[in-house]
C-alpha cells in the first residue's frame, strides 16, 4: 500500500509540474508575444549582400595595388597601374611611395565599400519593416582587416527588431590578398635597395603564385602577382635604377 501511495504521489507531482509549464508558455505567447526573424530574413540577407560588396571591392582594389584612385600611375595595356616605388633620376634606386601597403589596402577598401554596405543595411531594414517588424536602427560602424587567406569585416550596427537586439555582424571573404600584399612589400624592398627583384626565387618560396615581371623601355617595371588557384591578380609598377639610353653595362 505504501508503494502504491508513493507512485500516486509522484504522478500527481508530474501533473502539477506539467500544468505549471503549460501555463507559463501560454502566458508568454499570449501576452508577451515574442518576435521572431525567420531564416533568410534580416541578418542573413544583410550579410550576403555585404559579402558581395566586400568581394567586389577586393577584386577592384587588387588591380590598383590597393588604391581607389592613385595619383601617380603608369599606363599598361589599357590599365593605370599604381607606382609603388619610383625615382625620376638615373643611377638611383627608387623610393617606396607607400610605406604601409597593408594599411593602405584596409583603409581604401573601407572607403570603397561604404556606400554598398549602407545600402545593404537600409535594404535589410526596409524588408523587415515591410514584413511588419518593429525596427529601430543605429549608426553603422565597421572595420576591415585583411588576414592570411581572408578579408574580415566587423560591423557594429545597433539594431532592434521587435524584442530582439542585434549589435555585431562579422562577414568574411576568402581572398589571398594578404599574401599578395606581403609579397609585393618584399619586391618593393628589393627594388628600393638593389633596383630589381628576383621573382624566380620568390616563386620558389610562394609556389601558389605566378609572379610576372616585365621591363619596359623607359625604365618602368611592371609586376603582376596571380594566385594559381583563385586567379586573383595584384598589379603595380616600379621605376628604379634606370640608366640612360646608350649606357653600356
Amino acid at each position: 500500500m505504501k508503494s502504491f501511495d508513493d507512485k500516486r504521489g509522484q504522478v500527481a507531482i508530474f501533473i502539477i509540474v506539467a500544468i505549471m509549464i503549460v501555463s507559463v508558455l501560454l502566458v508568454f505567447f499570449l501576452w508577451v508575444k515574442p518576435t521572431y526573424i525567420s531564416d533568410g530574413v534580416g541578418i542573413k540577407g544583410f550579410e550576403g549582400c555585404v559579402q558581395d560588396a566586400l568581394e567586389n571591392g577586393i577584386a577592384e582594389l587588387e588591380g590598383k595595388a590597393g588604391f581607389i584612385e592613385a595619383d601617380f600611375t603608369y599606363s599598361y595595356n589599357g590599365e593605370e597601374l599604381t607606382y609603388l616605388c619610383y625615382t625620376n633620376s638615373f643611377y638611383e634606386t627608387c623610393i617606396v611611395q607607400v610605406p604601409f601597403l597593408k594599411n593602405t589596402f584596409d583603409e581604401n577598401l573601407e572607403v570603397l565599400i561604404r556606400p554598398d554596405v549602407d545600402a545593404c543595411y537600409d535594404a535589410g531594414l526596409s524588408s523587415l519593416k515591410e514584413q511588419g517588424y518593429d525596427v529601430e536602427s543605429g549608426e553603422v560602424i565597421y572595420n576591415v582587416e585583411i588576414e592570411p587567406g581572408a578579408v574580415r569585416l566587423e560591423i557594429e550596427a545597433p539594431t532592434s527588431v521587435g524584442s530582439i537586439n542585434l549589435a555585431r555582424f562579422n562577414v568574411e571573404a576568402n581572398a589571398p590578398v594578404y599574401d599578395m600584399v606581403m609579397i609585393s612589400t618584399s619586391i618593393l624592398q628589393f627594388e628600393s635597395k638593389y633596383g630589381d627583384a628576383d621573382v624566380s626565387s620568390m616563386m620558389l618560396y610562394y609556389p601558389d603564385y605566378y609572379i610576372q615581371k616585365e621591363k619596359r623601355g623607359e625604365g618602368t617595371t611592371v609586376y603582376i602577382l596571380e594566385h594559381k588557384m583563385f586567379g586573383n591578380k595584384f598589379k603595380f609598377a616600379s621605376r628604379s635604377l634606370v640608366f640612360p639610353a646608350g649606357y653600356n653595362l
